[in-house]
């Protein structure tokens, strides 16, 4: 019995150092896993910032390109005389260019002064108002092609857009006349929509 029991005392020094060994290993490895889990957050929350930093990096790389877009589009507008006020003198000279390039018959016409486009769902804003003016045109035509031609070179010459309102087609002369002469009578109202006073966006 005293045996087992100096037995005892002798191992009680080795258990009270395993047993502090034991907790001392279980408090490590909660730190060590605690200390993990910060790793891991901390990895996640730089993977978060460096995609959302990409992000950012591409829509300013996307707005760039639009404003790009915008300014290159707005430039060719201005170009075109599309931006700014009309000249009716250039409309004067780009009929009697198209009409004699098509060698149409007789071309009457008549262009009213500009004003505010009154379109439904267009609203002119303070960089850009859209204007109209309107076109009351009456042409001669051999056939019906005459007049679409001469309203898609118009709308070609770029200066607004065309839109036609109306347009009435009569026949003058019967379909079997042999000589050149009209057959046809277009009266149609056209409007020459543009924009003034646009700024770039």
């Amino acid at each position: 019995m005293n045996l087992v029991r100096d037995d005892l005392k002798r191992l009680r020094a080795p258990f009270a150092l395993a047993a502090t060994l034991v907790v001392l290993g279980v408090a490590a490895l909660v730190v060590s896993s605690d200390y993990l889990d910060a790793a891991r957050n901390a990895q996640s929350a730089t993977r978060q910032g460096r995609t959302a930093a990409q992000d950012r990096v591409s829509k300013v790389s996307e707005e760039e390109r639009d404003i790009r877009d915008n300014l290159k589009y707005f430039d060719q507008m201005r170009t075109r005389g599309i931006i700014g006020v009309q000249n009716r003198l250039d409309w004067i000279e780009a009929i009697a260019k198209i009409k004699n390039a098509r060698k149409l018959f007789e071309i009457k016409y008549s262009i009213e002064a500009q004003k505010p486009l009154d379109y439904p769902g267009v609203v002119s804003n303070p960089n850009a108002e859209f204007v109209v003016s309107r076109m009351k045109l009456e042409m001669m035509l051999l056939h019906e092609g005459d007049l679409l031609d001469f309203l898609d070179d118009l709308q070609a010459e770029g200066r607004a857009h065309v839109n036609v309102r109306r347009c009435t087609v009569t026949r003058t002369a019967p379909a079997t006349a042999t000589s050149l002469q009209p057959r046809l009578r277009a009266e149609c109202l056209v409007d020459l929509v543009s924009v003034k006073g646009m700024k770039p966006a």
